[in-house]
């Protein structure tokens, strides 16, 4: 299911499209509006206190874009999301680089490598930053896609192109990852950066 989940929202912006190519707006909103409601009942089970803090900013907003699309049958409003999917990565992500706790990045981290030296917790703050940074410049132009109501660009960069520089932006990550630190034990790169970093993590 949750597999389902995530190529149906990968899938997003393709079904945008493909749908305003016979539906109106007003009706494409309400259908997806449907589905995400029956999807939750069929799922409902009474939630915590965290769950609920979690769950509200995501449900606000898709109520807002099928409410507001169904009122004013404007497409724009769908198109809107990954804008506003990339605001809402920009704020989890950059809310962290402010205070004493760890940032997103070494949470994440620390997930395979509990016990972080001093270098590795300045290159995730590091790493942390960038991806702030993708997710403005990312946002900025689905943003601008959206308003330019060209649904064919529009799905074409975010349903392919932005997919694209995240992977190629985890790739180079890991790469330097790799590089200065040895943090690629048991993936399938393994044997081929053991080749071209023989001397380990650098320190």
């Amino acid at each position: 299911m949750r597999s389902l989940r995530a190529l149906l929202t990968a899938a997003y912006p393709l079904l945008v499209y493909a749908g305003l190519e016979i539906l109106e707006p007003r009706t494409l909103a309400l259908g997806l509006g449907a589905i995400v409601c029956l999807r939750a009942v069929t799922r409902w089970h009474r939630p915590s206190a965290q769950e609920l803090r979690q769950l509200a900013p995501p449900a606000l907003l898709v109520g807002a874009v099928v409410v507001g699309t169904a009122l004013l049958n404007d497409a724009r409003l769908l198109l809107l999301v990954p804008a506003l999917v990339n605001a809402a990565l920009l704020v989890a992500f950059g809310r962290t680089l402010f205070g004493e706790g760890p940032t997103l990045v070494e949470t994440f981290a620390r997930m395979q490598v509990p016990d972080l030296p001093a270098e590795e917790v300045d290159y995730c703050r590091s790493v942390t930053r960038v991806w702030c940074g993708f997710f403005t410049a990312n946002g900025a132009t689905a943003l601008l896609l959206a308003l330019r109501g060209d649904t064919s660009l529009w799905a074409l960069y975010n349903g392919g192109i932005a997919y694209l520089l995240v992977a190629i932006l985890f790739g180079v990550e890991f790469v330097v990852r790799s590089w200065r630190f040895g943090r690629y034990g048991g993936t399938l790169a393994e044997p081929l950066f053991r080749r071209l970093f023989p001397r380990g993590p650098v320190t």
